[in-house]
Formats: structure tokens, sequence, C-alpha cells
């Protein structure tokens, strides 16, 4: 759909204009998509490529790659978040955390060596994990609240935590939860949450524990068993000190010693973590791995693939405020990020829309061009009786 609009002179300062027609429908000058066809595009470009998502909306001018990328880079830096009515009480909470690691794209021009990468943070919430109805024997979480992007070290990881904290503080009675588990793998950034997070306590993961172990048992070729077996009776009998020595005595006799320095690293380095994890009934499982294949790495790095930091942060979050309220709700960010690119009324917020039936403007009309060939019939001399009949008989015929 195309159409003019007149540019208006504002009364209250000669210096700004305004075009009252896209001001009052919220389109911004070049703006080309309606709220609802922004929605459609992002909704596709949450599943494929940007250039699968350009065939998604027919339209005579081709939608071209860079158009969706615009609009994914559109969307706002922090994304809303819904409030409940009420506070849900809880005795615990549940933060799992882990990252995926993304290529950057530097362009065709851009050299190898700086065609580094990056890593997106994910981290979701939730309240206690039970039996699946849908497969025996495996848990599902309940309540889950994810929170996704790029967020560099020291200002960034301080913002992603929180946001954490605050969508805490907004949704639960804060003050009456006894405690706050994150669990990870023992990352720097995961680890410092407990900064941000009042009361919450760090746990090592067991899953990460067990790869660890694995990796350093297999260096002793044949006595591999018995390595595992040892590792496990001193880290459940809590002999940090023995351990330390052990792990001392197969770094000296590993196949390879590296695998077996990470151990040594993660487990002393993280020993009250471990223990939570090996020990604390309450915490069941970790199944970030899981989640940051299915949120992150199904679109970022699954497949090869080169982003920008900006277009893997917007995707990042978008994928994840798909999970947390629905595809259907992707038409709400749309409309708000809209807001904060100030792309909505200015200076016409208090413009009172008119309604009008469609019988009254064509009286209106009527009533118009009745004294318009008044005026030009008392105008132009010459005019004989015989056409201002036929002007005026058309005329009632409008």
């Amino acid at each position: 759909m195309t159409f003019d609009c007149t540019y208006y002179q504002s009364r209250k300062n000669k210096k700004e204009y305004h075009y009252l027609i896209e001001e009052l429908l919220g389109v911004s000058a070049h703006e080309r998509f309606s709220e609802a066809s922004e929605e459609k595009i992002l909704t596709e470009a949450l599943k494929t490529s940007y250039e699968e998502t350009t065939k998604v909306i027919p339209s005579k001018s081709k939608i071209t790659k860079t158009t969706v990328m615009n609009k994914v880079h559109s969307i706002a830096k922090e994304l809303p978040k819904e409030k409940p009515d009420k506070l849900k009480k809880v005795p615990y909470l549940f933060i799992e955390a882990d990252e995926v690691h993304v290529a950057e794209q530097h362009g065709k021009w851009g050299k190898k060596e700086d065609n580094v990468g990056f890593i997106s943070k994910l981290a979701y919430l939730y309240e206690y994990k039970q039996d699946s109805p849908k497969s025996k024997g495996r848990k599902e979480l309940v309540n889950t609240f994810y929170f996704g992007g790029v967020y560099e070290a020291g200002k960034g990881v301080r913002k992603f935590w929180e946001n954490v904290f605050d969508y805490i503080n907004d949704n639960y009675d804060y003050e009456n939860i006894n405690k706050i588990y994150i669990i990870g793998d023992g990352g720097v950034w995961i680890k410092s949450g407990v900064n941000y997070v009042p009361g919450a306590q760090f746990c090592a993961d067991k899953f990460h524990l067990m790869k660890y172990i694995n990796k350093a048992s297999n260096q002793m070729l044949d006595e591999a068993e018995i390595a595992k077996e040892e590792i496990y009776r001193l880290l459940y009998k809590k002999r940090k000190k023995q351990l330390s020595g052990y792990i001392d005595e197969m770094i000296n006799s590993a196949n390879n010693h590296e695998p077996v320095e990470a151990l040594k690293t993660f487990v002393l380095g993280n020993w009250d973590a471990v223990m939570r994890c090996l020990y604390n009934k309450i915490i069941q499982g970790y199944s970030a791995e899981g989640h940051v294949s299915h949120v992150l790495s199904d679109r970022l790095s699954s497949r090869p693939k080169g982003w920008s930091k900006t277009g893997a942060d917007r995707m990042s979050k978008l994928r994840c405020y798909e999970k947390n309220y629905g595809r259907e709700k992707i038409i709400e960010l749309v409309k708000y990020s809209r807001e904060q690119r100030n792309l909505k009324r200015s200076g016409t917020d208090d413009l009172e829309v008119k309604h009008l039936r469609m019988d009254e403007l064509i009286r209106d009309h009527r009533n118009q061009s009745k004294k318009y060939i008044d005026t030009v019939q008392a105008t132009i001399p010459g005019m004989t009786s015989r056409k201002i009949f036929n002007i005026r008989n058309q005329i009632r015929l409008i």
C-alpha cells in the first residue's frame, strides 16, 4: 500500500514538522513494514537463515537479507518482562547456566585472523523438577524462565545477573526463599552470579565433574577404572589433600597430563561447590547442555554460521523471549522495540482520533464540492446555465 502525506509545521515550535498520518499510524520515515509484517519476519528468522526468511512475505519489491538482519538488530537491547499480580512463594530457586561459542563474522573483506569467536550466555531459572508425564524416567523443569545474550565481561556480566535478580524480585517473595542455587561448569561469569544475586550459592554440576574425571582417568590407560574409582572414593570421603596428592601422581604417569591438570583445577578450585553437588539432595541433575543446544546452538552455531555480536545478541534474546512467552507474544516485542526506537507517535500523543461514518464523509465531500463549484460558477465568465446544470447533476451522483 502506498499513500501520500502532508508535511505540517508545528504551531508551538516553528522548527518542527510532522507527517501526522504517519505518526497516527505509528509509521516512521522510510518504514516499509507494518507491525504484523515485522512480527512475521522475526518469527521466521527464529527458525531459519536470513536468506530463507526473505521468502516469507510476498512483495513486489524483494525483501533482502539485509532487511531481515536490520529487523533482528532493531529488537530492543533489553527485553520487556511481564510482572504478575501476586508474588509466588517458593522455598528454593535453581539457576542453571552455560554458554555457546559463536563464530564472529567480519564480512568477506575481513582477515581470517580477525574471525575470532565470542560467547553467548544462557541461564534459566526454575522452581523444581518433576517426573515428565510424556517420557518415563525423565524429569521436566517447572516454571522455567530464560535469560540470554552476548554480555561482555565486566559490566555486561553484571547486567546479565542483575536482570536475573530483578526477575526474581518481581515474581517471587524473595525474603522467604530459603536458598537460591546457581549451577554450572565453574566458569568465571557463572560463579560471579553469587555476587549479584544475594543469598545464592554456586554448585558445580555433576555432568562436568563426571566429564573431567572420565577424561583424566582415561589417560591412565590400563589403570583407567582403578583411577576413576579412587578419585570418586576420595571425593565422597572429602579427602581433599589426599585427592590432590593422588592427582599429582596421575600427572606424572599420565599419557597426556593436560586432562588430569584440568581435573585438578576444576575439583580443587571449586571444592565447596563440588561437595554441594555430591551431598545436597535438593540439587537433582543438570540439563544446561541440552538447553543451550536447543535454545541457542540450534540457530547460532550448530551449522557453519557467522554472526556479528549485535546479531547474535538479539537472536539469543529473541529465542529466549519466544521460550518465555510464546510466538504469539512476538508482536508485543515488536511494539515495545518500536517504542524504544521512537517510532511511535511523537508530538501528537494528545491528538484525539475522530471516528466518522462513511455517509458523513460522503456528505461532507459533497458539500465541499458544491461550494467549490458555486465559486467557480461565480468567478468564471461565460459559464452557461446548461454547463452549470450538468456539473450540479454530476455532484448529486457522487
